[in-house]
């Protein structure tokens, strides 16, 4: 891997090069340390930086927004619980919830046993809170899925099949209602019209506040 820079009209765009005798097109990566360009081992230098130039408005805003690195998941670590910061330790027993205090089953992967503990917990919470929301607005679903899509809280099918992520688990609980109505709402207008706002903003007027939190937080919420 080498250093180099492309000279832009008002900066200097520097980027790592790296060859690989296994690609046959161009790739662009983006992480906490920068762009780097995978090249094919024979391609020129020149064609590096025609993929800049063509994906660099995508480049500059991928390097503007803030790079959260995974959280490492240890004893003592905190992670999120419907808004509220849990501190992880270690137990005799099952993995549960107490006050302050996620305890995790000794001799178990931490990641692994806390993801399928958020899962496992997500289904019923959800379910209870779609059965809420659906009586006050009149809008039945069909089912309830849990999803794990990058980036991506909750959606809704044509057909009223309703799915919504589980990390959401880590939100407060008017940031999981507002994606419960935004995903009902889409029963009755599946688009982002206004009709559809107002479907949303007469049962959860503030939801521009709740979206915006999660724009604010969501990439914490994938951090581990």
């Amino acid at each position: 891997m080498t250093a180099h820079s492309l000279r832009l009209v008002d900066r200097e765009l520097p980027y790592q090069l790296e060859r690989s005798s296994r690609r046959r097109s161009i790739g662009l990566k983006i992480t906490a340390h920068g762009l780097t360009v995978i090249l094919p081992a024979r391609a020129p230098l020149k064609e590096a930086e025609r993929a800049i130039e063509s994906k660099l408005k995508w480049i500059l805003a991928k390097l503007a927004t803030p790079m959260i690195a995974p959280t490492a998941l240890a004893v003592g670590s905190s992670v999120l619980w419907l808004g509220q910061a849990k501190f992880v330790q270690r137990c005799a027993g099952r993995t549960r919830l107490d006050e302050e205090v996620l305890y995790v089953a000794e001799q178990t992967p931490l990641p692994a046993t806390l993801t399928r503990f958020y899962q496992r917990s997500a289904k019923p919470y959800f379910l209870q809170r779609l059965a809420y929301w659906s009586e006050g607005m009149g809008l039945q679903p069909r089912q309830l899925f849990l999803s794990s899509a990058k980036g991506r809280w909750g959606s809704c099918t044509a057909l009223g099949d309703i799915r919504l992520n589980w990390r959401l688990m880590q939100a407060p609980p008017q940031v999981i209602d507002y994606v419960v109505i935004h995903e009902l709402a889409h029963l009755q207008e599946l688009n982002h019209s206004p009709r559809f706002w107002a479907i949303v903003a007469s049962a959860c007027p503030d939801w521009k506040t709740h979206r915006l939190w999660l724009k604010q937080n969501g990439a914490k919420l994938f951090a581990w």
